[in-house]
């Protein structure tokens, strides 16, 4: 497949009207991004089946055609600019400082010099030798005396390494070959006006101050110009010829005319043939300037990926957020408020360089919208929720804004953002009515909630978007599973303090609604790991996810009393039953009536075959060591 592209033009006050008379396109136009997958100045397609949709649309959607690169951004940007004056003197920074400052890499770029070029040279260095003496001379304005100046000609190719000191000089009409990084240092500007930001720390931080390597070179028609990212090379057409296309390969067309695949092309062209086609047909007589992309070498450095938590105040945001941080991700968390965050316990990462809060609520699409276009998150774990079943009834409204239509404004945001982000969905088991003891992803759904009807709008969504618009997004259908960090609005933390509270000679009567409602009682560290690893398979998929085992409510507080030497014997039905102490007879535990749920699921437990056997992972069902666990965690508190 070819695809023929449209360049997004950028006015620049510097431009000359070089680029006018190849494109129609606005008075000043500087830069021509004929090759851009950057969201919003993205290339489009101008024909085929995916003509009008935009380049980083297909990048992400449609990896196929781009020999299924794992990159989660177009690797390359191709530009012509056309200058009228010198450009600004700036520095890019090699992999370590971009990776530690900004968990970006660095840029490598290169620049051919096109016909019509009317620049005699081009800056690559400095001769002084040291950050000191180069801030001096830019804080005096004598930079200009020390810049190292090169002579070129149209048909030069000029390699700018990360650390290297460079500028376009007036008249120049170049090809720029990058690599997509928004990682640019800028120091001097020859004090136009209006003034512009300069970035001299970093700057002075990254420059190679005493590389005499020669950088200029005469680009023949025999040249190619190998390096790590890329390879670019020229051809030339002069009748007719078939042409092998080596992978995944971008073109522009420096001067002339012809055709490819019977599909006329002139000066200014860009396209780009696609993997999964070997040959076609060119004719005419025309030049072109081809561009290979390379999968980024294993040897080389990585950023660390990163994931955004929504409801990481919860036990399952702590957990995930420890785990997430312990493999070296930068871990972006979504909190409601500066005060919810600080009776968390997230102030336990405050040390971690890469964790970051963001104030942000479901039901707030711009926020979500901003949040995931700046974080561009390689992971997304969604776990807020009005997540009270029994809140739900009086709520249905709230709990249908954010339990709903909250996945869904996450689910849109990651389509319009354009990016290759794996989506988590935290789902309930509540889904399910209980009419089967044992749930697994055949079961039928029947929920009996506002937060389950919520919930499977939700998981709904997960589906439509994954089959339509080719997003990872996992549905995990988490059974209960509890922890220290377990808020004491649910059961199990409400029986560990109530416990805690009669070991330390408090006397506190433990209320209880449905004793026998049968829930599984997991631990929520597995429970994170196995959302983790969700993400981690070749293909997104629905999951049950449980222990298998289940206990009644009952069993759990006899398990947790146990604990103190203390044996629960119960007395009375319904509402009148109690648990007594068997050896003093003294009541410890009472049924209220006001935490008796209407429409009580009787069994919740859940078969996960699949997710066992797909990820090789089994959650454990030691609802002792839970306990215990939880007891400790008290303990030390």
């Amino acid at each position: 497949m070819i695809l023929f592209l449209k360049p997004y033009f950028e006015v620049k006050p510097w431009a000359s009207n070089k680029l006018n008379k190849i494109y129609d396109c606005p008075d000043k136009t500087g830069e021509a991004w004929i090759v851009s997958g950057y969201k919003n100045k993205s290339s489009i397609i101008m024909n085929g089946k995916y003509k009008g949709q935009t380049l980083r649309h297909l990048w992400t959607k449609h990896p196929e055609l781009f020999g299924n690169y794992e990159e989660k951004e177009f690797p390359l940007l191709l530009k012509l600019i056309s200058a009228s004056q010198k450009l600004s003197v700036q520095v890019h920074p090699n992999d370590e400082y971009a990776l530690s400052t900004a968990n970006q890499l660095g840029k490598f770029e290169c620049w051919y010099f096109l016909p019509g070029n009317e620049a005699t040279s081009v800056t690559t260095g400095v001769v002084l030798k040291n950050g000191a003496e180069l801030k001096h001379s830019i804080e005096n304005n004598t930079i200009e005396n020390f810049l190292i100046n090169k002579d070129i000609k149209d048909g030069d190719l000029v390699i700018i390494e990360p650390g290297r000191i460079h500028a376009l000089d007036a008249g120049s009409f170049v090809l720029e070959v990058q690599e997509a990084s928004d990682l640019t240092y800028r120091l001097y500007d020859y004090n136009r006006l209006p003034k512009r930001e300069l970035h001299l720390n970093d700057a002075l931080n990254v420059i190679d101050y005493n590389n005499d390597k020669n950088i200029v070179y005469d680009f023949t028609l025999e040249d190619t110009f190998k390096n790590s990212h890329f390879n670019l090379y020229k051809i030339k057409v002069n009748g007719k010829d078939v042409y092998k296309n080596k992978g995944f390969e971008i073109f522009y067309v420096i001067k002339g005319n012809g055709s490819i695949d019977d599909v006329e092309i002139k000066q200014g062209d860009s396209f780009i043939l696609t993997s999964e086609r070997e040959k076609f047909s060119v004719n005419g007589d025309f030049e072109a300037i081809a561009v290979i992309p390379k999968p980024k070498s294993k040897e080389r450095k990585k950023m660390r990926k990163t994931a955004l938590i929504t409801g990481v105040i919860s036990q399952d945001g702590y957990y995930l957020t420890k785990l997430l941080l312990e493999n070296n991700y930068e871990v972006h968390g979504m909190i409601q408020s500066k005060s919810q965050y600080a009776s968390s316990y997230l102030f336990e990462f405050d040390e971690y360089e890469n964790f970051f809060t963001h104030i942000g609520d479901m039901t707030d699409t711009s926020n979500i919208n901003r949040l995931i276009e700046c974080i561009k998150p390689d992971e997304i774990y969604h776990l807020a929720s009005q997540s009270h079943v029994d809140l739900s009834f009086e709520l249905p409204e709230y709990t249908a804004q954010v339990n709903a239509l909250g996945t869904l404004r996450l689910l849109d945001a990651i389509k319009n953002n354009e990016i290759r982000t794996k989506l988590f969905n935290l789902e309930s088991p509540y889904l399910f009515d209980g009419t089967n003891p044992i749930q697994d992803e055949k079961t039928q759904f029947n929920p009996k909630s506002p937060y389950a009807i919520a919930k499977e709008f939700a998981y709904r969504m997960v589906q439509t978007y994954r089959e339509n618009y080719n997003i990872y997004a996992v549905n995990g259908i988490c059974y209960n599973h509890t922890s220290a960090f377990k808020s004491s609005a649910f059961v199990s933390k409400k029986i560990i303090n109530t416990i805690n509270k009669l070991k330390n000679g408090e006397e506190q009567i433990l209320e209880l609604g449905n004793l026998d409602s049968i829930r599984e009682w997991g631990n929520a560290k597995e429970y994170a790991y196995a959302m983790w690893l969700s993400l981690q398979q070749d293909r997104p998929d629905d999951y049950i996810i449980s222990t298998g085992k289940g206990y009644k409510v009952r069993e759990f507080v006899e398990k947790a009393y146990k604990k103190l030497n203390v044996d629960i014997k119960w007395e009375g039905h319904g509402l009148d039953e109690v648990g007594i102490n068997s050896k003093t007879g003294k009541v410890l535990i009472k049924i209220n009536k006001k935490f008796l749920r209407a429409n009580e699921i009787k069994s919740l437990v859940g078969d996960s075959k699949k997710f066992n056997k797909l990820t090789g992972y089994k959650l454990s069902s030691d609802i002792d060591n839970t306990i215990e666990e939880m007891l400790s965690a008290l303990k030390m508190a």
